[in-house]
């Protein structure tokens, strides 16, 4: 069957309950204050059967008491219509009128109004106050609702409510709401013998059935399935629009408190700063920065103070954006309604839509912006393209942006999908891979190129390099980077040290200075160190600059320490193969070349490694070029 859940709505003592009771057989008032004192105090549920099977009709009866508003707006924001309930010997009351404010600021529309307690009106003046009534609902969220005179009391009219309350509900449509996950909003909890405790909602997505894994927000409690019920009947599973029972295992009563959501799924993180569409009330005060009042969303109420608002200062009647500061954490995602009270003198002020959980810093100069802020619901793709530029060199996953969007991972792959298809967005590996905007890579290459060809041919270090263009990036996001940096030939790396691609090394004038001091060293073997003191040079740039040369066989680097001009090296092995003798032993090397053994023999083992010699025991074999070889030198 197709849920609908009707909300009740009307001042005090009109009747509420009553005509609950007279549709639907149950009594609302289960506890003994709300029996001794004759009035609604917490939040009530009953069904109604439809008669065609087509329907599951469920009602939440909310107090109408003026300091119980709060727990009319827990109720009020689950319901698909409103039953309106206005007593015919009273017309409309100040909580009427709040209530009304609140259904249309949480986004109901239409519904059916009940005009109780005709039995204590003349008919005459019935049929003149139905039309007074209808004056007053417009503009409001009953705006040309259906209205039916009835006495819970003598049951007049009654079949007639029921039948509309019906008709009204067979024309909900009940928007798709694909890739969500199961959310429920507590707005009960209790314990029962044998199931432990018991939460109590409306399903707002998804489905939950018995042995599912569940998450309490904000608190992060994790719990099991136990039970499931819809009106007091057993199920396996229930999904989005019922009123829902929830037995879970694993927890208790303290830990589910009203206001808490349980979500399916994992990834979701509860905010303390959200960004808001908000219209204000005209009878109300204006708003302002540094505004204290209490923010109500779902089952949750909770303290705020207003951060920021564009325009400044939001008149009564207004609309506008701004940016919450939450006293505590709430779980809230785009298209969530809220509703916004002032905590004294107690009155609603307005209410309006979640825009953004994750808000950029907005400062007051440029509050401006806070208008630009996407409406993701009209455009995902474009939303999540603003978030992947917001997010900089730090980039994001998909994981996250489907938790800001309120949504499974799998509701954001075909936006993505286009994203990466059309260029602006940037892939990284890993799992999960991490997001950036195409102009944050672009706009690092730049970066890059402009640190690089301060550098000189010394270049820098690769991690230094990532550290001055991404400081504080994740492995995957620097891996991204470094990836798109050589691909497109920004840099060139040579043993972990990076130089602008553009670069001629050599013709810097320390580098020409350093291999300068190599080739007329002879072969004396001057450490980077001591060269970069001779030279009055740092000396991390002149080991750069000598593993340059290294790679680029200007230099050569023989046993692991000794560092050669190539020339020098070249000579002695152009006065091998001059020298006339087929094998020779360390000491007559050394004669030769006039060198200790010290490095005598990491120069013959360098000779081994560029097969101009082989050793043969305690011998040195000069072996000879074939013809078509080029013999070891510079490039």
């Amino acid at each position: 069957m197709r849920p609908v859940v009707f909300g009740t709505a009307g001042h005090i003592d009109h009747g509420k309950t009553s005509l609950v009771l007279a549709l639907s057989g149950i009594d609302c008032d289960r506890l003994p204050e709300e029996k001794r004192r004759g009035i609604t105090l917490v939040l009530g549920f009953a069904s109604l059967a439809d008669p065609e099977g087509e329907l599951e009709v469920s009602f939440i009866d909310v107090p109408g008491h003026e300091r119980l508003v709060h727990t009319m707006i827990a109720g009020a924001g689950g319901i698909d219509r409103a039953l309106l309930v206005v007593a015919a010997d009273e017309g409309v009351m100040p909580q009427t009128r709040e209530h009304l404010d609140v259904l249309r600021l949480l986004g109901v529309r239409g519904g059916v109004v009940a005009l109780n307690k005709a039995d204590l009106q003349d008919p005459e003046l019935l049929e003149l106050q139905v039309e007074e009534l209808r004056d007053e609902l417009a503009g409001t969220a009953l705006d040309g609702a259906p209205i039916v005179p009835c006495s819970a009391h003598t049951g007049a009219g009654l079949p007639e409510l029921r039948d509309m309350v019906l008709a009204t509900a067979r024309s909900v449509v009940r928007e798709a709401a694909p890739h969500r996950p199961f959310r429920l909003a507590v707005d009960r909890s209790f314990s029962v013998a044998g199931t432990g405790t018991v939460v109590t909602g409306t399903a707002r997505w998804g489905e939950v059935a018995v042995g599912d894994e569940v998450t309490l927000l904000p608190s992060g409690a994790t719990a099991r399935v136990r039970s499931v019920q819809v009106h007091g009947q057993a199920r396996h599973l229930a999904q989005a629009g019922e009123r829902v029972a929830i037995g879970l295992a694993g927890l208790s009563v303290g830990e589910a408190p009203r206001g808490e959501q349980v979500l399916s799924g994992s990834g979701w993180r509860p905010t303390r700063r959200l960004a808001a569409q908000i219209e204000l009330l005209p009878h109300g005060p204006a708003l302002d920065e540094g505004q204290v009042l209490s923010l109500h969303l779902l089952a949750a109420r909770v303290t705020v103070r207003v951060e920021r608002v564009h325009p400044r200062p939001l008149s009564p009647g207004g609309t506008g954006r701004v940016v919450l500061r939450l006293a505590r954490p709430v779980l809230a995602v785009p298209g969530d309604r809220l509703v916004l009270r002032r905590p004294s003198p107690a009155a609603t002020v307005g209410g309006g839509i979640v825009l953004d959980a994750e808000p950029p810093r907005v400062r007051r100069s440029n509050a401006a912006a806070l208008s630009e802020l996407a409406r993701p619901w009209l455009d995902a793709a474009a939303t999540l393209e603003g978030w992947i530029r917001e997010a900089g060199v730090t980039g994001v996953t998909p994981v996250l942006l489907a938790a800001r969007l309120g949504v499974l991972p799998a509701g954001v792959e075909v936006p993505l999908g286009r994203l990466v298809a059309a260029n602006r967005v940037v892939v990284g590996r890993g799992s999960p891979p991490i997001l950036l905007h195409r102009s944050v890579v672009e706009g690092v290459r730049e970066r890059a190129r402009e640190v690089l060809s301060g550098c000189g041919p010394g270049g820098l270090p690769l991690p230094e390099l990532v550290s001055r263009l991404a400081p504080h990036v994740s492995e995957a996001a620097r891996v991204l980077l470094v990836e798109d940096l050589r691909r497109v030939g920004v840099m060139r790396e040579v043993s972990g040290r990076v130089f602008a691609a553009s670069t001629a090394p050599l013709e810097d004038e320390l580098a020409a200075r350093v291999e300068g001091v190599y080739r007329t060293s002879g072969l004396e073997a001057p450490s980077p160190a001591e060269v970069a003191h001779l030279l009055g040079a740092k000396d991390k740039v002149v080991e750069g600059i000598v593993r340059f040369l290294v790679n680029h066989q200007r230099l050569a680097r023989v046993g692991g320490k000794w560092v050669l001009h190539r020339s020098h090296l070249d000579g002695i092995v152009a006065s091998l193969r001059e020298w006339g003798v087929e094998t020779f032993d360390v000491a007559q090397f050394k004669d030769r070349f006039a060198l200790t053994r010290k490095l005598a023999i990491p120069i013959l083992e360098w000779l081994d490694s560029e097969r101009v010699t082989r050793r043969e025991g305690d011998l040195r074999r000069v072996v000879r070029p074939r013809a078509g070889t080029a013999s070891p030198g510079p490039p």
